[in-house]
């Protein structure tokens, strides 16, 4: 009787092993993975990607919008898309998007999206009004943002 019942033991330690396993493979190999996290995320402009419990559709655009400014001409940078809060809470997604060349910032725009709850989806903007359209970029990060109080380090 005890070789049946390791028998039986062993049987149900294998299908709870594969369980758990197939329950991990599930998760690593989900594609709607959604960042989280609230770290600064480099993205491809036009890609998908996910930032703080919030994803961006493929598709967003970054175009150069030419501004009057004291009679000259100034082309600032604008960025549109689609944001869809993946969380439980409701929530407006505002953040910054820093485009950069050799790791210097040369352009950073903030964007917004107004009140959402979970899995709502509508536009967002980064009107850009304070920056340059760069001309030359090698990166765009989003990142939190970040509230400019008008002091100088220098």
């Amino acid at each position: 009787m005890s070789g049946g019942t390791t028998l039986v033991r062993r049987a149900r330690g294998l299908a709870t092993a594969l369980v758990v396993l197939a329950c991990l493979g599930l998760s690593a190999c989900g594609g709607d993975d959604v960042d989280t996290s609230s770290d600064p995320v480099e993205v491809e402009v036009g890609s998908a990607f996910s930032w703080d419990g919030f994803t961006v559709d493929d598709g967003w655009t970054l175009e150069g919008i030419d501004r009057s400014v004291n009679g000259d001409t100034v082309t600032t940078p604008s960025v549109k898309g689609t944001i869809t809060n993946t969380l439980d809470e409701e929530r407006a997604a505002i953040f910054e998007m820093v485009f950069s060349a050799d790791s210097e910032p040369v352009a950073t725009i903030s964007c917004s999206a107004a009140t959402m709850v979970k899995d709502q989806s509508q536009q967002f903007e980064c009107p850009g009004l304070s920056a340059t359209m760069p001309d030359d970029y090698d990166a765009v990060v989003v990142q939190e943002y970040v509230r400019d109080d008008g002091s100088s380090s220098s």
